[in-house]
């Protein structure tokens, strides 16, 4: 008679993070997630420690937040990620500005535009 074992799962601690815009890096602020470009590489790894250079780079890469190590403090200080409405709009039309002659791609614009303001709410 042949036993299979099934490896339990192994517990990965949840490390606090709060979302942060990329203008409010400071240096020695630690990574909680791969920062992706567009086309899906990682611009940066996680545990990356950061600086304000890094910060003004990102933006420079089109990146709008990054996820930091900590708690998240949205009760209380400006760090926060805090976008208006026709910021994202601009930032999605950017992104979206080579395919927006398809029907489709009108239909995703307007769904990842209406989940991005729920989600910034």
């Amino acid at each position: 008679m042949e036993v299979t074992v099934v490896p339990q799962r192994a517990r990965v601690p949840v490390v606090p993070m709060k979302k942060v815009v990329v203008e409010s890096v400071t240096d020695s602020m630690v990574l909680a997630k791969d920062v992706c470009g567009t086309s899906g590489s990682v611009l940066l790894a996680k545990g990356t420690i950061l600086t304000a250079a890094m910060g003004r780079r990102l933006k420079n890469w089109g990146v709008q937040f990054v996820h930091i190590e900590g708690e998240d403090d949205s009760l209380g200080q400006g760090s926060v990620a805090t976008v208006s409405p026709e910021e994202v709009r601009a930032h999605l039309e950017k992104k979206f500005s080579r395919v927006m002659a398809s029907e489709v791609m009108k239909k995703i614009f307007a769904a990842v535009y209406k989940f991005k303001i729920q989600q910034n709410s």
